[in-house]
């Protein structure tokens, strides 16, 4: 196998990692404890970036709810094939609204969009804080 090959193994295998450990957040049911961790968590999703080989964010869109993103939730992933089902996540300003600009970007929410990725075509991925989904997006009078 070569390198290139084994790399884009290896990121298959982490987003499989990823979409378990989101499952865990999801399901996990105790019987003395009940959904405890995923109320300490307060969130059913991990959101990430993907890096592609150039070294960019990958961006996708949906024309028909007019949103672009780089911001995603792991929804299935095949192994044998090295392809994903992501979810797009739409990111918000401080003010509520739609933004492309990563540095503006206070909050993320859940879309029912899903897009399938070639894996072959990312080297990396950052997961981001969950605190993403949870936040208020508060605007308070000046006055």
């Amino acid at each position: 196998m070569n390198s290139e090959r084994l790399s884009n193994h290896c990121v298959c295998e982490a987003l499989f990692e990823l979409k378990t450990l989101q499952d865990l957040l999801q399901n996990s049911h105790t019987k003395f404890f009940g959904n405890l961790l995923g109320k300490i968590v307060g969130a059913d999703t991990i959101p990430f970036l993907l890096v592609t080989q150039k070294g960019d964010f990958l961006s996708l869109r949906s024309l028909m709810e007019c949103i672009e993103t780089n911001f995603f939730r792991i929804e299935s992933v095949d192994l044998e094939n090295c392809c994903a089902t992501v979810s797009l996540l739409r990111p918000l300003d401080i003010e509520g609204e739609l933004t492309n600009s990563l540095c503006d970007v206070v909050k993320l929410e859940k879309t029912s969009i899903c897009k399938i990725v070639d894996v072959t075509c990312i080297c990396a991925i950052q997961p981001l804080d969950t605190e993403m989904l949870k936040r208020k997006i508060i605007i308070e009078p000046k006055w």
